[in-house]
C-alpha cells in the first residue's frame, strides 16, 4: 500500500472517471467536491468499488476549497493533486512519494494529450515549462504534490480565489519564506486534450486570479504575468520555437488574461 493520498478536487466534470482510473487502486482516493449538484455527487459516489475512495463535499465553490478539504482528510501525510482531467502515468505516485522523503513540495512533470492543431500547440508550451520548471521548479499545477503538514501551515490555498490562479498564490507565499520546492522526473501527469474552448475560458480566469493577488500584496506581480505572453522577446522565443501560431496562440491567451485581470479590477471597486 502506497503512502500518499490522491486528491482530486472537482465540481463536475465528465471526465473524472478517467482520472480516477488511473489511480492504482490500493492508494488512498478523496474526490473533493465543491458546491457540486446532486447528479456529480452521485456519479463521484459510484467510482468507488474496490477502492479506497472517499466523496468529500465543501459548499464553497472553487479548486481552493476542494484542495483544502481533501488535504485536511487525509490520512497520509504525502498529498498529490489530480486535476478531474488529467490521469497519472503508472509509477508517478512511487515517485512522488520518493520525492516528498526530500522535499516539502514537489513539481512533477505535466504533458498534454496531442489530438488536433491546437492542443498540438498548448502541449509544446507546457513541454517548455517542463524545461524552464526542471532548473527552477515553482509550485504550480498541474503536477504538485507535497507534505500535508507544511501545506497546512501555509494556510493551505486562498478559498477567496475561485476563478483560477490560486496556486500561484501559493507560491509566492512559500517563494517569500525562501522554501524551495523539488522537481519529480518521473511523476507524470498527462492532461486531456487542450482545445480552444478550454484554453481561452481557463485564461479568463487566470486574469482574473491575477487581479486578486496583485489587491492582496499590492504591486504588479500579477499583471506582470498577463502582461509576459505579449512581451516582444516572449513572442520572439515562440516563433523561433514553435512557429507563427505559437505566436498567436500567446497573443489570444495574453489578451484574455489582461481582460480578466481588467474585469476583476472593475468589479471590485464597483463592491
Amino acid at each position: 500500500m502506497i503512502d500518499v493520498t490522491v486528491v482530486v478536487p472537482v465540481r463536475a466534470d465528465p471526465l473524472l472517471a478517467r482520472a480516477v482510473a488511473s489511480v492504482p487502486v490500493d492508494a488512498e482516493l478523496i474526490i473533493a467536491m465543491t458546491a457540486p449538484p446532486p447528479e456529480a455527487v452521485a456519479l463521484a459516489r459510484g467510482l468507488g468499488h474496490g477502492r479506497r475512495l472517499r466523496v468529500e463535499l465543501s459548499p464553497t465553490p472553487g479548486m481552493s476549497a476542494g484542495v483544502n478539504l481533501g488535504t485536511r482528510l487525509a490520512s497520509h501525510e504525502k498529498i498529490v493533486i489530480l486535476d478531474s482531467d488529467c490521469v497519472l502515468q503508472p509509477g508517478s505516485l512511487e515517485a512522488y512519494s520518493e520525492a516528498l522523503d526530500r522535499h516539502a513540495f514537489v513539481r512533477g512533470q505535466t504533458l498534454v494529450e496531442r489530438r488536433g492543431y491546437w492542443s498540438r500547440k498548448a502541449a509544446l508550451g507546457t513541454e517548455r515549462l517542463n524545461r524552464v520548471f526542471r532548473e527552477s521548479p515553482r509550485l504550480f499545477g498541474p503536477s504538485i504534490a507535497f507534505r500535508k503538514a507544511d501545506f497546512l501551515a501555509l494556510g493551505g490555498y486562498d478559498e477567496a480565489m475561485v476563478y483560477g490562479s490560486c496556486d500561484h498564490e501559493f507560491a509566492l507565499r512559500l517563494e517569500q519564506k525562501g522554501l524551495k520546492v523539488g522537481f519529480c522526473e518521473g511523476a507524470v501527469l498527462v492532461h486531456q486534450p487542450i482545445s480552444f474552448k478550454i484554453d481561452t475560458r481557463s485564461h479568463l480566469g487566470y486574469g482574473r486570479g491575477m487581479a486578486y493577488i496583485d489587491r492582496l500584496y499590492g504591486g504588479s506581480y500579477g499583471l506582470d504575468y498577463c502582461r509576459k505572453r505579449l512581451a516582444p522577446r516572449e513572442l520572439w522565443i515562440r516563433a523561433v520555437e514553435r512557429g507563427p501560431m505559437s505566436v498567436l496562440r500567446s497573443l489570444i491567451l495574453g489578451s484574455l488574461m489582461l481582460k480578466g485581470y481588467r474585469r476583476d479590477t472593475a468589479q471590485a471597486k464597483a463592491r
